[in-house]
């Protein structure tokens, strides 16, 4: 159960580097240095959008105005 959360946690997606798949977008790459999560927000420089859900290889965000979600790739 520990392992899981720790997926989900801001630490473990900060730790990562994403790749734009599909939906939302702010930013093709989230790389480890290019964005910033704080109280469930993740913040780039091209826009911020909500952590839904991430586990392992895939993170879902939401954007706070449209509310669409968008999905990336873990590419660490």
């Amino acid at each position: 159960m520990i392992f899981g959360f720790y997926n989900n946690s801001s630490s473990f997606i900060e730790k990562q580097d994403w790749k734009y798949a599909e939906g939302a977008h702010i930013g093709d790459w989230l790389t480890k240095n290019s964005f910033e999560i704080n109280n469930g927000i993740i913040e780039t420089n091209q826009g911020k959008a909500k952590v839904v859900f991430c586990y392992g290889k895939k993170l879902i965000i939401k954007n706070l105005e449209t509310k669409e979600k968008g999905f990336y790739v873990n590419k660490s």
